[in-house]
Formats: structure tokens, C-alpha cells, sequence
């Protein structure tokens, strides 16, 4: 049946022959044994075009998604006895994957030695078919509704600035103090410009504040690295900074406001292609990764807490 919906989408035997490395003879010999059986011709044939009939047509439209159901199951049953292997293509955006991702990666590889890698890191949107990206972590609100989706992190910013900055220009008070003092943000598009909302954990009160903005870039990275010489104020995910305030290199300045300059829901999201049958090269690394995220990103989880509890 496989040789024969071949033959259908080529619409000639030698080209099907040389694909299965068969005499074209035998390809022939193959479809007329199938038509015998039917009862029915399914080509015309002359000696310069092979043409489907109106039973071929109406045959192959059934028969061809039973074919690939079988291509499936068996590529199921094969994969459940072999470890994974191959080559597993990964997107993320720069900033995320250097803090959160590439350390996670050793493990990952040293766990399935049979896989290679290919990462592309992009703070741009990509096709994932078209690009065929195996799986990629999305920052922010989903666009694509065909791909598959699994949530990783909660997106929780931190109004912080170094102890350098503090120590030249002193703390602010309270989230009005913002207008006089240089701020550092993050300039991607779902993220307001000049202004950060602030919500106060006890009273759930909400204002929106303008910020002074000293620096703007739409690398998470550089923003860090600006507040860590001591350029200003910024507004940076926790997952991005998790280590630098747990050693005082940047201090959290409102931990008693909930603080945002997002537009809508943001989150890290793992996705990837809708499949009917998903390859196990990538069932292994959304299992992974979400296990390694269980606990929180990486980037805002202590490895000293870790190692004592005996954490992966």
C-alpha cells in the first residue's frame, strides 16, 4: 500500500523504483497484483504517461491517511526500543537561555548522549515549521495558536539597582521617587514605555508611574549588566537576576509592590509543532525542561539550597 500511494503522488513507477532502490518492473508488477485483487484498474497506462482512474483517485484518498497512521505506529514501536537520537533543533530568546537554559544543557546531553544540538538563539519571532525548530521557549504572550504550549515560569519583575547607585544617588522612598532618579528599561514590544504599574501587596491598590528612562534596549542581558555598573534603576525579571540579589549585588527596592511594565500576561512558555505523533528527541527535552522548571527557572533558584536537598 506505501509503494502504491508513492506511485500516486509521483504519478510514475521509476521515480518511486529509485526511491525504494527496486526495478521499475517490479513496481509495475506490485501495483497490478493490488488491482487484481480490487477487481479495478487504477491507472491508465501508455507508453508515455501514467494516469490515475476515478476509482484509483477515490482509493488513494482512503487509503492514504491509513498509510500514514501505519508510518506512525510503526515509527512509535521503533522509538519505544531505542533511546533518543538525532539532531533536536532549540530556539530561545539570548538573555533567557544564557541564565536559564545553556546551563541546563550539560545535563541534559550527558542524559542522552545519542542527541546533538542545534541552538538558535533569537530575540526574534519565529516560524517554527519553517524554520524547523523542534521546540522553542517563548517569552510573553502567545501569538501562535497551532503550536503546542507548556507554561514554565511566571513572569515576576523586580524593581532593583545596585548598592553603588544607592550609595551616589540615594534609595527611593516610594514608587513616586522614580520621576528623579535615571531608570533602565526594557524596550520589547507588549512592554509599556516610561511606565511601570505598581500594586501593593496588602492593600491591592494599583498606580501606574512615568519613569525617567535614562537607557532603553530590548536585551534583558545588557540591562543587567547597565544596572549592575551602577547606571541606574531597572525593572528585570527575577529569573534573570535571582543570584545577583541573593548576593547584594543588586538590591530589590519595593518588595512590598507587585511590579510590572507588561501589557498583558507574560510568561516562559515551552512550545512546539502540533504533531499527531510527537518524536521522542523532543519528548525527552519538554520532559526535562519541565521538570527542571518544577521549582522555579533556574536562573532564580539557589544552587546551595539545591545541592543540600539533593535537587537535580
Amino acid at each position: 500500500m506505501e509503494i502504491l500511494v508513492e506511485v500516486m503522488r509521483r504519478g510514475n513507477f521509476s521515480g518511486v523504483a529509485k526511491a525504494r532502490k527496486l526495478d521499475p518492473a517490479t513496481v509495475s508488477r506490485l501495483i497490478a497484483a493490488v488491482e487484481t485483487e480490487l477487481g479495478m484498474r487504477l491507472f491508465q497506462r501508455t507508453t508515455r504517461q501514467l494516469r490515475p482512474t476515478e476509482a484509483g483517485l477515490a482509493y488513494f484518498e482512503r487509503i492514504e491517511p491509513l498509510v500514514e497512521a501505519l508510518r506512525q505506529a510503526n515509527s512509535a514501536a521503533e522509538q519505544l526500543m531505542e533511546a533518543p537520537r538525532g539532531r533536536l533543533k532549540i530556539a530561545s530568546p539570548v538573555s533567557f537561555a544564557e541564565v536559564n537554559l545553556v546551563p541546563l544543557l550539560p545535563d541534559f546531553t550527558a542524559q542522552y548522549p545519542h542527541l546533538d544540538l542545534d541552538l538558535v538563539l533569537t530575540d526574534n519571532d519565529l516560524d517554527l515549521v519553517a524554520e524547523h525548530i523542534d521546540a522553542a521557549i517563548v517569552i510573553g504572550a502567545l501569538r501562535d495558536k497551532t503550536s503546542v504550549a507548556h507554561r514554565l515560569s511566571d513572569y515576576v519583575p523586580v524593581v532593583c539597582a545596585s548598592p553603588e547607585y544607592l550609595q551616589k544617588h540615594g534609595r527611593p522612598t516610594g514608587p513616586t521617587d522614580l520621576a528623579g532618579h535615571k531608570c533602565l528599561s526594557l524596550a520589547l514590544r507588549g512592554f509599556a514605555a516610561g511606565q511601570w504599574k505598581f500594586t501593593c501587596r496588602q492593600t491591592e491598590k494599583t498606580k501606574r508611574v512615568r519613569i525617567n528612562e535614562h537607557l532603553r534596549t530590548s536585551n534583558a542581558m545588557a540591562l543587567k549588566q547597565c544596572a549592575l555598573r551602577g547606571m541606574g534603576i531597572t525593572l528585570q525579571a527575577r529569573w534573570m537576576i535571582g543570584r545577583e540579589l541573593r548576593e547584594g549585588r543588586l538590591v530589590d527596592l519595593f518588595p512590598e509592590f507587585e511590579v510590572t511594565a507588561a501589557l498583558g500576561d507574560v510568561a516562559a512558555w515551552l512550545v512546539h509543532p502540533s504533531q499527531d505523533y510527537l518524536p521522542k528527541k523532543v519528548r525527552v527535552f519538554v520532559d526535562f525542561l519541565r521538570a527542571r522548571f518544577r521549582d522555579g527557572p533556574p536562573g532564580d533558584r539557589d544552587p546551595r539550597v539545591e545541592a543540600a536537598s539533593g535537587a537535580p
